[in-house]
């Protein structure tokens, strides 16, 4: 269906668990912008991607800083995303932690928020395309 590759904008990356699991189903990535605020984190994902990919890796430190500008210059860029991944982080929603959970409105559970306006974003970029 891909024969070139998928663009992927991959929130909230982690180590890259989207990723491997593209990759382990045979699926290139062309190209894959990332957005992780986890230095660790990155580190491990481009470890992994300079030992298994040939594509392209964009590293974005925070998904705060990914505006609808930019989005708009990486849809012109790449044609388009043809998947966006990624999970919010939970911290303020899980259930173990008994005496921090502020739902949504906590400081690390409202980046939440944050993956809908890009996702909107990437839809009026690709709209306009």
């Amino acid at each position: 269906m891909y024969p070139n590759g998928v663009n992927v904008l991959s929130l909230f990356t982690g180590i890259g668990g989207g990723e491997v699991a593209l990759h382990r189903l045979g699926i290139h990535m062309r190209t894959v912008v990332s957005v992780e605020i986890g230095e660790v984190n990155r580190r491990i994902l481009r470890g992994w991607w300079d030992q298994t990919q040939t594509g392209t890796l964009i590293e974005i430190a925070d998904v705060k800083s990914l505006t609808d500008d930019r989005i708009a210059t990486f849809v012109r860029r790449f044609g388009g995303f043809d998947l966006v991944i990624g999970g919010s982080p939970c911290n303020n929603l899980a259930g173990s932690n008994r005496h921090h959970r502020d739902g949504l409105e906590g400081e690390q559970s409202a980046l939440f928020y944050h993956y809908f306006r890009i996702v909107d974003a990437v839809k009026s970029a690709m709209g306009r395309m």
